[in-house]
C-alpha cells in the first residue's frame, strides 16, 4: 500500500483525512440512490480530503463576522461608488492555537547557512494571498501549513473535492511532485461571481488529493480496428454484459475486482 507522509509546520491545524465513499450522512431508502453506484462511491473514496486550515470568506463588508480581519487584494481598485460597505472583501479569523494571526502563519525558527555563516529566522506564510498580475485578479491562493512527502516517482494531484459540495469554491487543479518538493502547497481558487458570499470554516473540505505514478502521466491510446481479436472479444463481452444486466441491475458490484469504495448494504 502506498504511504504518504505529512509534516505539520504549525500545531492544532485541520489536516487531510482519508476520503470516504459516502458524501452525505443519511442515504435515502430505495433503489437508484447514488450510493448504490460503485463508480461514484469508488471515486469519492480516492486519496485524502483536504481541509481548510483557516476560517475565511469573501463577502460584502457589512457581512464580515465580528472579530474577523477584512482586506482586499492589493491590485483590486477601491469601490468608486462610495458605497464601500457593499463592496466585497476577504476576511480571516485569528487562530492563535495554530500560530495564525492577521492572515499569517508563523513557523518554528529555522537556521540557514549563508556564505559559511549561519542565520536564524522565523518563516511567515500567509493564509490567503493573491497573484501580482492584473489578468489574474479573479484568483486567490489558500496556503496549507504542512509539507507533503510521497514515495519516489509518486506525484500528488490536487483537485476539487470529488462529488462533494464546497460552498461555491471553484478550485483549479494542480499536480505537485511531492516526492521532492519541500515547501507547503498552496491551492488556487477562482473568486465566486459578484453578488455571491463565501464563508468557509476551518476544517471544511476544500479539495481532494490523490496520488499518481509519474510514469502514468502520459498514457498512450490505441484505436482498435474492428477485425482485431480484442475488438471481437470486447463485442462478445458487451453482449454478455447486457444479458447479465438484464438479470441483475446491480451486477457491476458483483463483478468488480476491487472492494474500493463499496458501501455494504
Amino acid at each position: 500500500m502506498l504511504e504518504a507522509q505529512l509534516f505539520p509546520l504549525v500545531p492544532d491545524v485541520a489536516l487531510p483525512a482519508p476520503a470516504q465513499a459516502t458524501t452525505r450522512r443519511e442515504i435515502p431508502a430505495g433503489y437508484g440512490v447514488q450510493e448504490q453506484c460503485l463508480p461514484f462511491t469508488a471515486a469519492n473514496a480516492l486519496g485524502f480530503l483536504v481541509k481548510s486550515p483557516i476560517t475565511f470568506g469573501l463577502c460584502p463588508f457589512v457581512e464580515v463576522p465580528t472579530g474577523a480581519h477584512a482586506f482586499r487584494s492589493p491590485l483590486e481598485r477601491p469601490d468608486t461608488s462610495g458605497n464601500y460597505r457593499e463592496a466585497r472583501v476577504f476576511y480571516v479569523h485569528d487562530a492563535p492555537q495554530s500560530r495564525f494571526i492577521k492572515n499569517a502563519f508563523t513557523w518554528d525558527e529555522l537556521e540557514v547557512d549563508e556564505a559559511r555563516g549561519k542565520r536564524r529566522f522565523s518563516p511567515v506564510q500567509p493564509g490567503i494571498s493573491f497573484f501580482d498580475r492584473a489578468d489574474q485578479q479573479d484568483l486567490f491562493k489558500l496556503h496549507l501549513p504542512y509539507i507533503w512527502r510521497t514515495p519516489e516517482e509518486v506525484d500528488t494531484l490536487f483537485l476539487p473535492a470529488i462529488n462533494r459540495p464546497t460552498q461555491g469554491l471553484e478550485m483549479l487543479s494542480g499536480l505537485v511532485e511531492t516526492d521532492w518538493y519541500a515547501h507547503p502547497v498552496n491551492l488556487i481558487f477562482r473568486k465566486p461571481t459578484p453578488g455571491f458570499s463565501l464563508h468557509i470554516k476551518a476544517g471544511d473540505t476544500v479539495a481532494q488529493a490523490i496520488f499518481l505514478q509519474r510514469a502514468q502521466r502520459r498514457p498512450a491510446l490505441k484505436l482498435l480496428p474492428a477485425h482485431a481479436r480484442l475488438a471481437r472479444d470486447l463485442r462478445a463481452a458487451l453482449v454478455e454484459w447486457y444479458q447479465q444486466r438484464g438479470r441483475d441491475r446491480s451486477v457491476y458490484k458483483k463483478l468488480a475486482r476491487s472492494r474500493h469504495g463499496r458501501i455494504e448494504e
